[in-house]
């Protein structure tokens, strides 16, 4: 684990190709810390100074010589043009938007266009400078907020003495990528924890501040909720530990609302789902605590969807038999919504053959409270 916490928070967002923005003031290690990514995985980059871009600069170029070319921008180009990286998840390179809140606010509705579609296999990251007299720089407008990690710089004695010997990219075998699977375990916990959370806290899943200040910083919305989830699946496969996690999420959903997600995980004691699938009888839903038995049956059914076959069907409603046995139908119901739904997904694509019809494991009780609900 890299000992500059903001560069393998950086690193966590490359791998989960959630865009980043630092925001500190100049002279910070912004540019530096990007560079020294850059260096330590071995991949290309490209730097755009927006504060001297035009928009026309950041769109696709019209060439007449006999006849009418359209091309990207150069550094578009060869971003593109830059060899895959297997072993670093197909990492190409780096689009570093520099002085991101210096450009013109057209120039930085022009940068959303390569923000939301970079070419594949390219991470983004940019630089803002907080807001303050005698700067040019001014809040972002929540449209480009709404699509960033905010990650917040300060000058780090500690991190920049080392830097001084080691040098920024000296640490190269700190950064390493998780393997597949972990990655794949990890993103159900994640997607477990968000949806169960969710669930339980339905007004933040959209909440854009009232404020313009507010607004150009990191708020919850379907974006970066999913921007969260992809963040906190990959910082459990890396092992970061709950303060960098805790940042992260709140990079993009806010600090408020980060704390309280992972109070929420703290208190939630997930079960293995692998474990219930495997063993439904040995569940024993928690007395008087119905979201903790809510967020289990979620990691069911996103383990279910990871290798949905007739056996780990018919676990999942031996589970939901579990939850009628000791009282709790709200989470049955929940439950056996998320299950039909995985099977009415596949259903739709003709993938059910060999599955036992839902009708012939639904309890007759579950029956009636789904007609009821």
């Amino acid at each position: 684990m890299h000992s500059d916490p903001i560069i393998r928070r950086l690193f966590a967002c490359v791998l989960a190709r959630v865009p980043a923005c630092m925001w500190g003031p100049p002279g910070t290690g912004k540019t530096a810390r990007s560079e020294s990514l850059r260096e330590t995985l071995g991949i290309h980059s490209e730097r755009w100074l927006l504060s001297r871009c035009e928009p026309i600069d950041l769109k696709p170029r019209i060439y007449h010589e006999g006849k009418i070319i359209v091309a990207k921008p150069p550094e578009i180009e060869r971003l593109a043009a830059s060899p895959a990286r297997e072993h670093l998840a197909s990492l190409r390179g780096i689009l570093f938007l520099d002085e991101f809140n210096r450009s013109a606010r057209e120039t930085e509705g022009a940068a959303l266009d390569i923000v939301d579609n970079p070419p594949d296999g390219v991470a983004v990251l940019a630089a803002c400078n907080p807001p303050s007299k005698g700067q040019a720089a001014r809040s972002l407008e929540s449209a480009a907020a709404n699509r960033f990690c905010h990650l917040d710089v300060e000058a780090d004695a500690k991190a920049w003495a080392t830097a001084q010997v080691a040098g920024w990219d000296g640490l190269k075998e700190e950064l390493k990528v998780p393997s597949s699977d972990s990655l794949t375990k990890a993103e159900t916990r994640a997607r477990t924890y968000v949806s169960a959370f969710v669930r339980r806290k339905p007004d933040l899943l959209e909440a854009p501040p009232n404020d313009p200040v507010s607004a150009g910083t990191a708020w919850p919305s379907t974006r970066t909720w999913e921007m969260a989830r992809k963040l906190h699946a990959v910082t459990m496969a890396l092992g970061y530990d709950a303060e960098d996690t805790r940042i992260l999420i709140a990079g993009c959903v806010g600090d408020g609302v980060a704390i309280e997600y992972m109070t929420f995980i703290s208190d939630a004691d997930l079960p293995d789902p692998e474990e219930l699938l495997r063993n439904p009888a040995s569940y024993v839903p928690p007395k008087g605590r119905v979201d903790k038995t809510v967020t289990a049956l979620t990691g069911v059914a996103g383990a279910l969807e990871s290798k949905f076959d007739d056996p780990r069907w018919r676990a999942s409603w031996a589970l939901v038999q579990r939850c009628l046995d000791a009282d709790q139908a709200d989470a049955a119901i929940v439950g056996a919504d998320m299950f039909l739904a995985s099977y009415n997904r596949r259903k739709r694509s003709g993938g059910v053959e060999g599955l036992t019809l839902p009708q012939k494991l639904m309890p007759n009780r579950m029956a009636q409270l789904l007609v009821g609900s």
